[in-house]
């Protein structure tokens, strides 16, 4: 009982350090959301009593007022973030959050567990996937090493970009290294999967091919480089599993001789640090688990079906 009381003291006192944190932040993002939000409607304002010509300034003073306006924007908009400490104070805040709630959690789940908030992808390494393909360039956060059911895998969120837009920033990926028998690709992309704004577009070199489960078949498309070889790997066990499974969005699957890849896009970010309510440990612990859970599930799934 006395192990169990020291415990929640301490998990309090984390709950009270990371929340000052969190109110730090905060403040600081209110602020500038008020001045920029004064700064905004005082310009419009003056423009619309300009046009209406209830103001008639000459042009001296016109032109200083112009400037003044101008000058208040570009610091609320580049200036006033960096006088604030926005960045370094999200970045500690976040840091802080996920160390002491997310890492135990994730790492604790897979034997060798290895838990990183921010991790580089190379362009390189987007190339092997078609869906992927047209990126630019990416940054993966929330990235998850480790073996279940004695299977590798990397588990990531990926901020995509395509061109000079952000896109596709919502997007989870599970790479595990799965020996899959197969000759060449193998690709199941689900009929409402999007991502970066685009839809799917079946690959010149690849066939279509229909499984023997309507009901599958009416959710996910299946694209495979040599027929045979596709038809044979689509058997009956992986097609029901696959429809059973709940990834939290739509989904795109890549088979590979040696590795699977699973792309989930998401309507938000996974396991973020909250801004605009208080931090409870068991609210961030139950969104870990909630992604370990389909971790496993997924790696199951190849392992029962492979």
């Amino acid at each position: 009982m006395a192990d169990n009381k020291e415990k929640e003291v301490l998990n309090l006192s984390d709950e009270e350090r990371i929340n000052a944190l969190r109110k730090k932040y905060l403040k600081a993002d209110i602020t500038w959301k008020l001045v920029s939000t004064v700064v905004f409607v005082l310009a419009g304002v003056y423009v619309v009593l300009v046009f209406k010509k209830v103001i008639n300034f000459d042009f001296l003073v016109n032109s200083l007022i112009v400037l003044f306006l101008l000058s208040a924007i570009f610091l609320c908009v580049y200036l006033l973030p960096h006088f604030l400490k926005m960045n370094s104070k999200q970045k500690e805040y976040s840091s802080k959050y996920k160390e002491a709630f997310l890492k135990p959690t994730l790492e604790e789940a897979f034997s060798k567990g290895e838990y990183s908030d921010y991790e580089k992808i190379s362009t390189r390494d987007l190339t092997r996937n078609s869906m992927l393909k047209k990126a630019k360039s990416a940054v993966a956060n929330d990235c998850i090493r480790g073996t279940h059911k004695k299977i590798p895998f990397l588990r990531y969120d990926l901020a995509l970009r395509y061109g000079k837009k952000k896109a596709g920033s919502d997007c989870v990926m599970i790479v595990a290294q799965v020996d899959t028998r197969l000759k060449s690709e193998v690709q199941i992309i689900g009929n409402d999967f999007k991502i970066g704004g685009m839809d799917y577009e079946q690959p010149e070199t690849y066939c279509k091919i229909l499984s023997s489960n309507e009901k599958f078949d009416s959710k996910f498309a299946v694209y495979a480089k040599e027929q045979d070889d596709g038809q044979k790997f689509l058997k009956d066990s992986l097609t029901s599993r696959i429809l059973k499974f709940k990834a939290g969005g739509p989904v795109a699957l890549f088979f590979d001789k040696d590795e699977v890849s699973i792309i989930i896009r998401r309507s938000k970010d996974a396991m973020e640090a909250p801004v605009y309510r208080k931090i409870k440990k068991a609210t961030a612990e139950k969104e870990a688990n909630e992604e370990v859970k389909i971790i496993k599930e997924w790696i199951e799934i190849l392992e029962d079906c492979m």
